[in-house]
């Protein structure tokens, strides 16, 4: 009887210890910055304080399209983010220089920014309602690629009294396949 105690006491400090190192919640990692690749094309931006990144696990889901040349050209830039929100940048009959800072808003036909909500939906960008607004600088334009920053206040173009979209710090890359 007195190994049947012996043992039992044992089995219950050793069931307490196992218990007491099991944690209920785990702290959920915290996700590291994805750096901007090197090369290809990219999309990055902050919307309303929250990170946006087309580059996932290393990959970017960027891509870029250009119809023609000249100030008559289309260049389209979109990328997606983990949560399947996009970014859309749309530049059409810009006589597109390096260096040169572009002001986008409803009164400018055919170049916008959109920013499209995955939870919602919504397209948020410049080309619609009035009170929305964005700049873009290029930083590099030639035969193989475009390249610059951006910001904007984007508005739902379905509810233009709905509340804005604020998109800051904003940096893209889009590299010419075409």
């Amino acid at each position: 009887m007195k190994t049947f105690k012996t043992v039992s006491k044992l089995a219950l400090v050793v069931l307490t210890v196992f218990m007491v190192s099991c944690s209920k919640d785990d702290p959920a990692p915290t996700p590291t910055p994805t750096p901007i690749p090197a090369s290809g094309s990219f999309i990055t931006a902050t919307v309303d304080g929250t990170a946006f990144s087309t580059n996932i696990f290393g990959v970017s889901t960027a891509s870029v399209n250009r119809v023609g040349t000249g100030p008559n050209a289309l260049i389209q830039i979109l990328g997606s983010d983990l949560s399947a929100s996009s970014i859309s940048i749309n530049l059409i009959d810009l006589n597109i220089v390096a260096g040169q800072t572009y002001n986008l808003n409803p009164s400018l036909d055919g170049s916008v920014i959109a920013y499209v909500s995955a939870s919602t939906s919504g397209a948020f960008g410049t080309g619609i309602c009035e009170g929305s607004s964005g700049t873009m600088r290029i930083t590099a334009y030639d035969n193989t690629k475009i390249e610059g920053t951006f910001s904007f206040i984007g508005k739902n173009g379905d509810n233009c009294s709905a509340t804005a979209k604020n998109v800051t710090n904003g940096s893209f890359r889009g590299v010419f396949t075409n």
